[in-house]
């Protein structure tokens, strides 16, 4: 839409008394080309046009400091002779006897159309002929200085362009930074369980069902590892995403079953409660990495002999039915200064932390239609609540949950 221009200046407003001087102007006009005026009329109306002109001209001079010069001087004469010569014009018509002395017929035209006339007139026109290389020197100038602003314009112009496209660039890279550094962190989750596991494998003197039970958790994350770095193959597509309707709890198990090594390691117990058979309609690979994610922290928060709870219930919000996941840990809690931080990346409060880990979980939440809150716990811990949809038609992401209480 073209910017709305703003309205013209109204110039006669900018002159004192201009438009009531272009009015009496006008009348006076119409009376002296009347056809055929009693000169009577004329005598009268002749004076009063001229004084109109010279005390608008002196009020204008006053009134701007540019026109304080020698110009506007010689038109305010001009105009002040041409006023005094018919007013004298006028005292004789109205004074002189009849019938009319020659002295007084000679000096009346001298007056109206003669010497006075001529002097009044050719002041003025010195005037306006002064006035002309003025308003030369004028224009020159301001075209001048229109062209240095264009200029000046321009070159900002030029800067700015550049100005944004350095910004586009940082930002681009910081972009790069951030998602590599995500991946990166996507990365180190199914590697530090691989690790975890195969440690655990080589400590003792395993049964084959145990061999089986660890070999299968190295392989699903290896194959968790191997579709992170598909991902960054296809980092120049949008993320698909393959939403299917599936139980909560079967998932909350797959992601327990993953973690498990890792929590036995820490003497650590997760259990998982479900009430009644709530369904999740999501991409699978995205919610289990989410809550991956989710549950490791809860497992690196919660300390030695402690316990961690995984559940899935129905929630109805604004008439629409959800599935809340809850992620409940028993560690140190939230801190106060740090909760409005929580989701901001490359913040963290771990030693070895990335700070992408909760980023990269509300994101993919959203991606998937739902939201991810992190809250502490009445009794001590923490609690990270993921609100997602139980149908395709999945609800407006971002709407904040009233979360259940414990």
């Amino acid at each position: 839409m073209a910017p709305v221009q703003p309205p013209a200046p109204n110039r006669l407003a900018a002159l004192p008394g201009a438009r009531l001087s272009c009015a009496l102007l006008t009348v006076f006009t119409i009376l002296l080309a009347w056809p055929s005026p009693p000169p009577a009329l004329a005598a009268i109306v002749r004076p009063g046009y001229f004084a109109l002109l010279f005390v608008f001209f002196w009020r204008t001079g006053r009134h701007s400091a540019e026109l304080q010069g020698q110009p506007m001087q010689l038109v305010r004469c001009g105009f002040f002779v041409l006023w005094l010569g018919f007013t004298l014009a006028a005292v004789i018509h109205f004074a002189a006897p009849e019938p009319l002395h020659p002295a007084f017929d000679y000096l009346r035209d001298a007056c109206e159309r003669g010497a006075m006339f001529l002097l009044g007139t050719t002041l003025i026109s010195y005037g306006l002929m002064l006035w002309i290389p003025q308003v030369v020197t004028s224009h020159r100038l301001l075209g001048e200085h229109v062209a240095q602003q264009t200029g000046r314009l321009q070159l900002a112009e030029t800067t700015r362009s550049q100005l944004e496209q350095r910004l586009v660039d940082a930002d681009r890279r910081g972009l790069l930074g951030e998602l590599a550094a995500t991946i990166a962190h996507d990365l180190r989750n199914p590697l530090a369980i691989v690790k975890g596991t195969a440690e655990s494998l080589c400590r003792r003197q395993r049964s084959q069902a145990e061999v089986a039970q660890h070999t299968d958790v190295i392989r699903r994350n290896i194959e968790k590892a191997d579709r992170t770095i598909a991902s960054l193959i296809d980092l120049g597509r949008p993320r698909a995403t393959a939403p299917r309707i599936g139980p909560a709890a079967e998932t909350l198990a797959e992601v327990r079953d993953l973690v498990q090594v890792e929590a036995r390691r820490r003497h650590l117990r997760i259990d998982v409660r479900v009430d009644g058979d709530p369904v999740v309609c999501a991409d699978h690979t995205l919610l289990a990495q989410a809550l991956l994610n989710l549950v490791l922290n809860a497992v690196q928060a919660t300390p030695r002999g402690g316990r961690i709870e995984l559940r899935a219930r129905r929630w109805r919000l604004r008439g629409t039915t959800m599935t809340l996941l809850a992620i409940e840990d028993r560690g140190h809690g939230l801190a106060a200064e740090h909760r409005d931080r929580l989701f901001t990346p490359f913040f963290t409060t771990k030693a070895s932390g990335t700070g992408l880990g909760l980023s990269s979980c509300r994101r993919i939440a959203t991606e998937l239609g739902g939201r991810l809150d992190l809250r502490p716990r009445h009794r001590g811990g923490a609690r990270a609540l993921l609100l997602l949809p139980a149908t395709v038609a999945a609800p407006q992401p971002g709407v904040p949950c009233a979360a259940p209480t414990c």
